[in-house]
């Protein structure tokens, strides 16, 4: 009785961990899908933005003041750590960055008709120094209040940045560039965490929020960011590699930052990808997905964006631009069609609509 007893004990046991187990591998919510979204990829994303931003406006008043090498030297790799944490939030054009058209505001890219260059050579004929004053470059066009214009001021060798008469309104215009840079990527952390902000809007799904009536219309909106991202670098980064029609010149092509913006892009998207957990739903059978899925971030992370090798890439190989193209066309499809369809997501076709 005692070995009968001791046996069915066992066999309880055995029902109660594989129960556990079974718990333990279920897909994470749509709701947690939001969450873990929010928590582990958005909010610090934009975060980093703010803290890379923040040093923005005393960098360029030591340079106009200075003009030193130890000056331009620290300006530039301010402006360099600004973009490459741009890079890593440039596909969230939802929410705070749809709003108000920061996305454009802080970086006018890409610019295929030079709209950027026309104004700013506008602006800069001119010469009117209330662009200095609070709030009015605010009323300017979008193109000439963010990252891309600061480049083109920065980046002249012709006018370069510095203490004298040619350059004090470039300087003026350049400062209050960098002011409104800041002021905007404030702005989108305070509408993400203040109470009743994005955020709580995303993870407050319902009958009563304006935009999100259940939790699986909020994680779509996170999914489809990711497919745009996935987008955004195969039509805008890689394809006008291998197409000679699109003339299109790459991200802070000034600042040479192709290769750092490309790595900074797929290195953000991987993450988001990583944290929304979507391969969780798939059944056993669909073990090829997977397998398919970590070929490709291993492809896009071994290309350096440009055509060859990304330095410590797991793959030995660089990928040319055709099949970063391809397998980016592909993972975005698969999230589309496949791994959103298996975690109940109705993504739809109309993803980029709006970008």
């Amino acid at each position: 009785m005692i070995r009968k007893a001791t046996l069915v004990g066992l066999s309880i046991l055995a029902l109660v961990v594989q129960a556990a187990s079974v718990s333990a591998s279920e897909p994470i919510s749509h709701e947690g899908m939001v969450k873990a979204a929010i928590e582990r990829h958005i909010i610090p994303h934009f975060e980093a933005l703010k803290a890379a931003a923040e040093p923005l406006p005393a960098a360029v008043a030591n340079v106009c003041k200075t003009g030193s090498a130890d000056a331009n030297r620290e300006l530039s790799e301010q402006f360099d750590k600004a973009v490459i944490a741009y890079a890593g939030v440039d596909f969230l054009r939802f929410g705070p960055m749809l709003e108000g058209g920061r996305r454009e505001q802080l970086s006018f890219w890409p610019d295929p008709r030079g709209y950027l260059a026309r104004q700013m050579r506008l602006i800069l004929t001119k010469q009117d120094e209330a662009i200095a004053q609070s709030g009015a470059l605010g009323k300017q066009s979008a193109a000439v209040q963010g990252l891309t214009a600061l480049e083109i001021l920065i980046r002249d060798p012709d006018v370069p940045l510095g203490p004298g008469e040619p350059a004090h309104y470039r300087c003026l215009f350049a400062e209050a560039i960098a002011a409104n840079i800041v002021r905007l990527v404030g702005e989108i952390v305070t509408e993400w965490e203040k109470p009743g902000g994005w955020a709580e809007k995303m993870l407050h799904a319902g009958p009563d929020n304006d935009t999100y009536k259940n939790p699986s219309e909020a994680a779509v909106e996170v999914v489809k960011a990711l497919i745009v991202g996935l987008s955004l670098t195969a039509d805008l980064q890689i394809k006008p590699q291998i197409d000679p029609k699109i003339r299109l010149k790459p991200p802070y092509d000034k600042s040479g930052l192709q290769k750092p913006y490309y790595a900074a892009s797929i290195a953000s998207l991987h993450q988001l990808y990583k944290v929304l957990q979507l391969e969780d739903y798939l059944t056993p059978d669909k073990r090829w997905m997977k397998d398919w899925v970590a070929g490709t971030w291993r492809a896009l992370e071994a290309s350096d964006g440009a055509g060859g090798h990304a330095a410590h890439a797991e793959r030995d190989d660089a990928p040319t631009p055709r099949e970063i193209f391809d397998r980016t066309n592909g993972l975005r499809n698969m999230v589309s069609n496949r791994l959103s369809v298996a975690a109940k997501l109705t993504v739809g076709f109309n993803e980029l609509d709006g970008d």
